[in-house]
């Protein structure tokens, strides 16, 4: 899967290129597809990479899943399906139960090239593993339990970012946050305005109070 110098407008083919196509199963229909999930990654990590259009990546998963919820049945695909749909689940932020299903979906994957290799491969347990503290993360959140919610990774993030009630929002304000910042220079001290944006957004808005990385660890240094 390389990368296209103008990877939108290859998503924007790739869609084309499958609308009104059956999922039969011919060699042709299977590569068209891929070339949809293909794009859906690179569209995503794309936007990463520009710190730009965050809250399309949720859209763009939901497209990847559903295109290779179809691809999975046929084995010659699996070992490509493994590592789009890890790119993928490194591409989706703040979306805790969506990425509880991109993980899911790499779970039986490597189930199923397992099974083909009739061996247990050992990154399943890590997808399994991971996959319960997001469960277990998910369920103390929206039962305000936020003093239970273990932390992912070295910085420590607000735990209201695992409650469906945020996932519900995220997109829309990120959206708003963007449009906000659209000619504020992504430089030094972006960060700052990025979260003071966001912070303003979720209270006046939807009413969700959130702490910035920079408030949950005050022995850090942000640029």
């Amino acid at each position: 899967m390389e990368n296209e110098i103008d990877v939108r407008q290859a998503l924007e083919e790739a869609r084309l290129a499958v609308k009104g196509l059956p999922r039969t199963g011919d060699g042709d229909t299977i590569e068209a597809y891929w070339e949809l999930c293909c794009g859906d990654v690179l569209v995503a990590e794309d936007n990463l990479r520009e710190q730009r259009r965050y809250w399309e990546n949720s859209a763009l998963a939901e497209e990847f899943l559903d295109v290779a919820g179809y691809l999975e049945g046929f084995d010659h695909k699996l070992d490509d399906l493994n590592q789009a749909v890890q790119r993928m689940v490194d591409a989706v932020y703040e979306h805790p139960a969506l990425k509880l299903r991109l993980l899911g979906f790499r779970l039986l994957v490597l189930r199923r090239i397992g099974s083909l290799h009739g061996c247990e491969l050992s990154a399943a347990e890590d997808v399994e593993s991971q996959m319960t503290m997001y469960e277990r993360n998910i369920r103390y959140a929206d039962s305000g339990e936020y003093d239970r919610v273990e932390q992912e990774g070295f910085l420590k993030h607000d735990p209201v970012e695992w409650s469906t009630a945020y996932e519900k929002v995220i997109d829309e304000v990120e959206r708003l946050v963007e449009e906000q910042l659209d000619d504020h220079p992504r430089g030094m001290g972006f960060c700052f305005a990025y979260w003071s944006a966001k912070e303003h957004v979720l209270l006046t808005k939807f009413g969700i109070e959130w702490r910035s990385p920079s408030v949950m660890n005050p022995g850090v240094h942000f640029d």
